[in-house]
């Protein structure tokens, strides 16, 4: 289907796309915000990266507040996700509470790892299960590792972070995490558009090993065959964006081939597809 959008801008660029359906609450707001046909901007008088992500929080706070956009801003984090001018590392515009990113359309960042075993000469691969109690897709299979990538966080860092708060790996294992490449997607929903750029590590774990959740985001862990987990990702048992990671490392490690998957090439394009902007 066509989505009907209008760009989000800061100083002239592009940095989000917002469904047009939900451009009411800007256009009431013309203190903070400039509304044309197809543009919405932040007004020139908010000029540093303070003062911007100070107005468009309070700004969303109010919404959360008064029951609009509720499907995400009752997800609410008090966490923030920095909008690049360009690519993560990049001109920083501003910092928004995370659960608001959708509405603006902007780009966020994540990091994903695969955990994988080998045992007489077989790759087996651990599999997370997220909590009943998660906000978003409750109950479903998740790579090892994943999180997004907040404000002050560099990349590695989150990785290292992430690993210690969803599966206990101690430092001493994750020195040996090798990042391998990126996805890239963009999932327009109930909640807006999220173009999103996820970095992908591996980390080959010591047989013996089991991961243990600490911060009670993840039920357990599932150390699964290739066979077992060529046949849950592609259900709707294994949250979406994660399934797309599982599916790199099976082709990167050559579990999957063109030969016995005639999907190949629409999946390596599916896997990193350019974003709106």
């Amino acid at each position: 289907a066509v989505v009907s959008t209008q760009s989000t801008g800061v100083e002239g660029k592009q940095c989000g796309i917002i469904l047009r359906e939900n451009v009411g609450p800007f256009q009431q707001n013309s203190d903070l915000f400039s509304v044309s046909e197809n543009k919405i901007e932040l007004v020139d008088s908010l000029i540093t990266r303070q003062q911007r992500s100070s107005a468009i929080n309070k700004f969303f706070a109010t919404l959360r507040d008064d029951g609009i956009f509720s499907c995400t801003l009752k997800g609410w984090r008090d966490e923030t996700y920095t909008v690049f001018g360009g690519d993560f590392g990049s001109e920083v515009l501003l910092d928004v509470e995370r659960a608001a990113v959708p509405v603006l359309g902007c780009r966020s960042y994540g990091v994903h790892m695969n955990g994988y075993v080998k045992r007489d000469g077989e790759i087996l691969i651990w599999v997370g299960k997220r909590s009943p109690t998660k906000g978003k897709y409750p109950g479903c299979y998740d790579n090892m590792v994943a999180g997004g990538i907040s404000t002050g966080y560099a990349i590695r860092d989150t990785l290292i972070k992430e690993a210690e708060e969803e599966a206990g790996i101690p430092a001493d294992i994750m020195t040996a995490a090798r990042p391998v490449g990126a996805i890239s997607y963009t999932i327009v929903n109930q909640y807006g558009t999220s173009p999103e750029v996820e970095y992908v590590f591996d980390l080959e774990v010591p047989d013996g090993f089991v991961p243990q959740n600490q911060d009670g985001e993840v039920a357990g862990f599932e150390l699964m065959s290739v066979k077992q987990v060529k046949e849950v990702v592609v259900t709707d048992q294994f949250k979406h964006n994660c399934a797309g990671i599982t599916i790199d490392f099976l082709i990167r490690h050559a579990l999957i081939s063109p030969d016995d998957t005639p999907a190949y090439s629409k999946m390596l394009n599916l896997l990193h597809a350019a974003h709106p902007f």
